[in-house]
């Protein structure tokens, strides 16, 4: 059985990237690097299956990671949404895959989760980036420069402060199911590509979080 990998954290605080620089380690865009996997009636692939760099386990990856969202956050209620990719993510570590999944939503869900770690090896990796950081990250990310004033990031900083509780409630509840680990960026890096079995070497110098 093949072990599913879940980063989880607020907005801002690397989810996405993290997933990327994992992307970047197994050359997922090379030439017959990545098998798209479709959903019946969904035109874009609902998730990716990538050889493993060394021939080990192959990795399926759900979602798109072409924006500035990406993994569950990307797949639609239309499509299935959160309970078809845990479903999707089950049924491939059941035959062999390693999975990696990542989302806003999934971060604060523990109900689905739940049911998925009590099937298959779920490793939980909390993003400890500090919320403050996140907020700059978001403001980053919308192009809001001191001009704008404080009152988006006011909005920012309440909004990352709530999704950081739920976040700190789910794992609460997870960790008598899962293996759950808080970890700044780069050591939750190392630590997914250590769980993958994965060279750190492989992944670009450049880090962010």
């Amino acid at each position: 059985m093949g072990l599913i990998v879940n980063p989880r954290g607020t907005a801002g605080s690397g989810k996405t990237e993290i997933v990327r620089r994992v992307l970047a380690a197994y050359d997922w865009q090379g030439p017959g690097r990545a098998e798209p996997l479709f959903r019946p009636g969904r035109a874009r692939p609902f998730a990716y299956r990538l050889a493993h760099p060394a021939g080990g386990r192959p990795l399926v990856v759900l979602g798109q990671y072409g924006g500035t969202c990406g993994g569950c956050d990307t797949i639609p209620a239309r499509d299935g949404g959160l309970p078809e990719a845990l479903r999707l993510a089950g049924e491939r570590a059941a035959d062999g895959d390693d999975v990696l999944l990542e989302g806003l939503a999934l971060s604060a869900d523990w109900r689905l989760s739940s049911a998925l770690a009590a099937r298959h090896p779920l490793h939980v990796l909390r993003l400890d980036t500090p919320p403050d950081r996140c907020v700059r990250h978001l403001l980053s990310r919308r192009r809001a420069g001191r001009g704008t004033g404080g009152t988006l990031a006011a909005a920012l900083a309440a909004k990352v402060a709530a999704e950081r509780a739920a976040l700190l409630r789910a794992c609460e509840v997870l960790r008598p199911l899962a293996a759950v680990e808080a970890l700044p960026f780069d050591a939750a890096l190392d630590r997914m590509l250590a769980l993958l079995g994965v060279a750190p070497w492989r992944v670009p110098a450049a880090r962010a979080a």
